[in-house]
């Protein structure tokens, strides 16, 4: 192993430099063009507005924010109090940051592990040219946030499973109670805490037992304090959920599909079995570690284990969730906080053929030749890379904060006629397009399903119903936005008499007074 010494001065450096390139390249992007918004990004800079200005965890349509945990629009609510910048703004440069973050402790967690060093620097590579990693640090999403929490937490546990002291165990503690603040799927780093410091340690029952308590008690009592909460307001401990759409072997084959075009070329990806027999390696080597508790120094694998389970309980949760609870299919955005786990895991496989072959070979041309292949490899993934950030550029950002939402008729003719919304409660098709381009607060328009779910609302046999408060009603409705669980435009022309008020490619624009 590279000695502490060596760790310390001669190769954090080259890992800094690679962390800063990151944060350059987001910052770049997103200075220029604005960080990605999507739905949810409107959520966090909606609460994080509302936060700053002292109205609470309210969304931009006055609902109460439950569907996510705090964490990221707290943050951006400080930087707006402290800094003067509004969210919508400061979103990109956060991620920045955070993108930077993630390459370089990437690296120091791949120098805790790895003997080669040429390994490490490459391992550190492949994280900065993640095309999983870079889509989401394009986008105002929490999971730059979660991911680097997460990170801290599996680096931190190495610390821990070298001391076994009481800081490092507060620590990994504290990163997994941040990680669960910042995404509820956090919940699984507790899982495997609690696994992994049972398997782990040398110490007495007694001792595992105190430090499990210790790390329960950090890491439940925030993410419990806001689920009470939610309870207290919503009457839900993390949101209204639904039924999924999607079976498990539909969501078997979206997580395939995410996960092999990481590594391998788009003609291979396709070949299923390499996955299966993948897995099958791993659970039996986890299978075998557990039956000779870890001892073997051939097998090693006390030196991956936090790591690997954290992968497959993650893997296993979002197969499973995905199966029974309806919100967007498995891709790239959910399953990004494996990539650097993942990643880890097979250059600490490569680290060990390479010392392997290293005995019976020339080290210099062994290293290369391994180098050349790892190379060869990482021109599939990069080239996707290159076409992400290509799209963004092209498009000027991504989603709502792309030139063709922005440059809307529809959105523009809102932002002009601002004397619209006296007295008039706005719904919409798209309320988070309205709220964040036109700055104007607006409520769903009538839904007949539970979102991506095949789940019928109670309510939507009565589709008057659904419009809140009365009065005087503006509807605003674009054309290229397909949600099959809200009624149509036609649907609600039948049951509501309408006057239009503007028409337009993108869109229209209704007036009507509720009965």
């Amino acid at each position: 192993m590279i000695s502490e010494h060596e760790n310390r001065v001669k190769y954090k450096i080259p890992l800094a430099i690679l962390g800063l390139i990151g944060t350059s390249i987001i910052f770049l992007l997103t200075s220029r063009h604005g960080a990605g918004i999507s739905p949810d990004s409107v959520a966090y800079i909606s609460v994080a507005r509302h936060i700053a200005s002292g109205a609470g965890f309210i969304t931009y349509d006055e609902y109460y924010f439950v569907l996510q945990p705090p964490l990221y629009p707290i943050l951006l609510a400080a930087i707006k109090e402290l800094l003067l910048i509004d969210p919508l703004t400061s979103a990109g440069y956060v991620n920045a940051i955070l993108f930077g973050l993630i390459v370089y402790f990437s690296g120091l967690f791949f120098l805790k592990k790895l003997n080669s060093f040429t390994l490490v620097v490459m391992g550190t590579v492949s994280v900065l040219i993640s095309y999983a990693l870079v889509q989401v640090s394009l986008m105002a999403w929490s999971e730059p946030l979660f991911i680097l929490l997460t990170l801290l937490y599996l680096y931190y546990f190495e610390t821990y499973q070298a001391k076994g002291d009481i800081t490092s165990l507060i620590l990994l503690s504290a990163s997994a109670a941040l990680a669960c603040l910042t995404r509820y799927i956090g919940v699984i780093i507790i899982l495997t805490g609690v696994v992994n410091i049972l398997l782990q340690r040398k110490n007495i029952l007694k001792e595992k037992l105190r430090h499990i308590i210790i790390f329960l008690l950090i890491t439940v009592l925030p993410v419990g304090v806001w689920i009470i909460r939610n309870y207290s307001l919503s009457g839900t401990l993390i949101g209204q959920r639904a039924v999924s759409s999607y079976t498990l072997s539909e969501n078997m084959k979206f997580l395939l599909n995410t996960v092999l075009p990481w590594y391998l070329p788009g003609g291979i990806t396709g070949q299923y079995v390499i996955f299966w027999i993948l897995t099958a390696v791993a659970v039996i080597s986890v299978g075998i570690g557990l039956m000779k508790r870890w001892n073997k120094k051939v097998l090693n694998l006390k030196q991956i284990s936090p790591t690997l389970i954290f992968v497959l309980f993650y893997v296993g949760i979002i197969v499973i969730s995905s199966t029974t609870t309806a919100y967007d299919h498995i891709d790239n955005r959910l399953l990004s906080p494996i990539y650097v786990p993942a990643t880890f895991i097979l250059f600490f496989g490569s680290d060990k053929i390479l010392t392997w072959l290293q005995k019976y070979f020339s080290p210099k041309l062994i290293t290369v030749l391994f180098a050349a292949a790892i190379v060869m490899l990482m021109t599939f993934p990069v080239r996707n890379t290159i076409y992400i950030v290509n799209d963004y550029i092209e498009q000027s950002g991504w989603e709502y904060n792309s030139k063709p939402w922005r440059d809307s008729e529809t959105i523009q003719y809102l932002i002009k006629h601002r004397s619209l919304e006296t007295g008039f409660t706005f719904y919409s098709n798209a309320p988070e397009a309205v709220y964040i381009l036109a700055n104007i607060e607006t409520m769903w328009s009538p839904a007949k399903t539970m979102y991506n779910s095949p789940q019928l609302l109670s309510a939507n046999s009565k589709l008057n119903s659904n419009w809140q408060g009365g009065g005087k009603v503006c509807l605003v409705w674009f054309n290229k936005i397909n949600r099959d669980f809200l009624f149509t435009i036609n649907e609600l022309q039948k049951n509501t008499k309408m006057a239009e008020v503007a028409h337009f490619q993108d869109g229209e624009i209704y007036t009507f007074t509720e009965k």
